[in-house]
């Protein structure tokens, strides 16, 4: 059985950075910030100890990443795995991303789809380079039309 997860959490410190490996593989990295909040015993909302993610990514999620996110945007990241490092009194638990996604809760967003590539290349995390194969029906599939503005 595999360990899924998904954390929300507001991008802290600074804008996603690239960053490249001593294998030359670029990814990119940000630090995520989780507040939880519950009710009590009582019925009141409290907050709870902030807890802290170091997010990598890699590949064209990486690439989409830094162009649609920046500091202070909320986000929900999905993940396999996760480890934990202390570091300064906090624990931060290191995430490699499978999918990082803008949340709803407080804003719109307007998803735009990229350009597909005849012939094109994806670069893994391990350093290989391989073609891209698959037939994707949505690539080229016509958008839905929009409602009448009332």
């Amino acid at each position: 059985m595999e360990f899924h997860f998904a954390v929300e959490g507001q991008i802290v410190r600074r804008d996603p950075e690239v960053f490249a490996t001593s294998g030359g593989n670029a990814g990119v990295r940000f630090e995520l910030a989780h507040k939880p909040t519950y009710r009590d015993a009582s019925g009141k909302w409290v907050e709870g100890k902030t807890q802290f993610f170091d997010i990598t990514c890699w590949g064209h999620l990486a690439d989409n990443v830094l162009a649609s996110f920046e500091r202070y945007d909320t986000v929900i990241v999905t993940a396999r795995s996760l480890f934990a490092q202390e570091s300064g009194g906090f624990a931060h638990l290191k995430v490699t991303a499978e999918n990082v996604s803008a949340s709803l809760r407080f804003g719109t967003v307007t998803p735009a789809r990229k350009e597909r590539v005849a012939n094109a290349e994806v670069r893994t995390a391990d350093g290989e380079t391989r073609p891209v194969t698959v037939e994707d029906a949505w690539a080229t599939a016509t958008p839905a039309p929009q409602p009448a503005a009332a």
